[in-house]
């Protein structure tokens, strides 16, 4: 559960700041670990503290579990592909990224949406 929750906060917290950072052609698997992990323990627990607020039904947690495991697999085989430029990765990682967040939004109901974007700290 806690889990879901934190990938959910990574998710929508980095899709902007990551369709801005500059990806290397090859990522180590200790490389990709630590992109998706982001933050200090303050920010992580700051993340697990907004989407606790959010109340996600287990139906809610669920999907966003194996949507999250997709988009994970999604983007390290983006990553992982050695045929695409490093521009081409960086595109198609901000157009997986765009495909995520509007899962996310489809899975939240209007109130929780609401409620998750009040919460985001005013800094990211």
């Amino acid at each position: 559960m806690r889990s879901a929750l934190i990938i959910l906060t990574i998710l929508l917290t980095t899709i902007t700041a990551s369709a801005q950072i500059e990806r290397k052609s090859t990522l180590s698997k200790t490389d990709t670990a630590q992109n998706m992990g982001g933050g200090n323990k303050a920010d992580k627990q700051s993340r697990r503290e907004r989407l606790k607020e959010l109340d996600l039904t287990k139906e809610q947690k669920g999907k966003l579990k194996g949507m999250m495991q997709d988009g994970k697999a999604a983007k390290e085989a983006i990553e992982n592909n050695a045929q695409l430029s490093d521009q081409d990765k960086k595109r198609q990682l901000r157009e997986l990224q765009r495909a995520q967040a509007q899962k996310v939004q489809a899975i939240l109901t209007p109130e929780q949406l609401e409620k998750f974007k009040a919460s985001k700290p005013k800094d990211q």
